[in-house]
């Protein structure tokens, strides 16, 4: 019941905040939003936001922080990363734990998953996996693990936005298997900066299939990296920031100087 509870509060506080946003929104010069999937979802409320919106300006990384790695990573190996007072992340790695490592094990059963964030489930909740499961915990420098693994998982199946720390695996260049949603924004058709899968099965088969296929997983990260580095580097984003502050402020002088009042 109280789950229940839980669940209905949720929702209605985001229907709340959903009528604050398409009665506020309208009023403001420019609207800034993470990926065309928010853009649409707005625009199917508000269609005439459409001149106002903007995509590709809210999220990014510094890309020259993260050396490009395509070998001489650990074979078999996968890494969760995420915070999990986050809870989409707990749903993920939970769905991933009981659906899709099973079948990983079954075609390799020496595979092993490393779950890197802070306030990770106890050790006891996925006792069954013990064996092929290991909780780092926080790590003070996520370019460690990423520099280390062979196999990036992004399993999230539920929220919205640009899932940074895919921007960071693409830096990095350890090759990514997500759900359609976790690349949300980022890969549209599977395999080619990303693996994309949202059935357990074939979720596991794409991991199998970079561990057994190393030529195929490097060309797949390489490509992943001249996505990030042309499309999410921060400094470029930022300088598309400031000119379109800049191109409103000159809008508004115009129309300030041409308006009699």
């Amino acid at each position: 019941m109280a789950s229940l509870l839980g669940e209905v509060r949720a929702r209605i506080e985001y229907l709340r905040a959903l009528r604050f946003e398409l009665r506020t929104l309208p009023s403001c010069d420019q609207v800034q939003v993470c990926t065309p999937a928010n853009r649409d979802y707005l625009l199917s409320f508000l269609p005439k936001l459409e001149p106002k919106l903007r995509c590709g300006l809210r999220a990014g990384i510094d890309v020259a922080r993260y050396q490009f790695r395509s070998g001489g990573r650990e074979p078999l190996t996968m890494l969760f990363l995420g915070g999990f007072r986050h809870e989409p992340n707990r749903v993920a790695l939970d769905w991933f734990v009981q659906r899709v490592l099973p079948l990983i094990m079954a075609g390799q059963p020496t595979a092993r998953l490393v779950v890197a964030g802070s306030d990770p489930p106890p050790t006891h909740a996925y006792a069954d996996y013990s064996a092929s499961l290991e909780m780092l915990g926080y790590v003070e420098d996520v370019r460690e693990p990423l520099a280390r693994y062979a196999v990036f998982v992004c399993p999230i199946l539920s929220g919205s936005g640009v899932r940074v720390k895919l921007l960071e695996a693409f830096a990095a260049g350890i090759p990514v298997v997500s759900t359609t949603l976790g690349a949300e924004g980022l890969a549209r058709a599977d395999g080619q900066v990303c693996a994309l899968a949202d059935q357990p099965a074939a979720f596991a088969e794409r991991v199998l299939a970079l561990f057994e296929d190393p030529e195929t997983a490097a060309g797949m990260a390489a490509r992943a990296r001249a996505e990030v580095e042309a499309n999410w580097d921060m400094a470029a984003i930022t300088r598309k920031l400031v000119d379109s502050y800049r191109e409103l402020v000159r809008e508004k002088r115009s129309t300030s100087l041409s308006d009699p009042a």
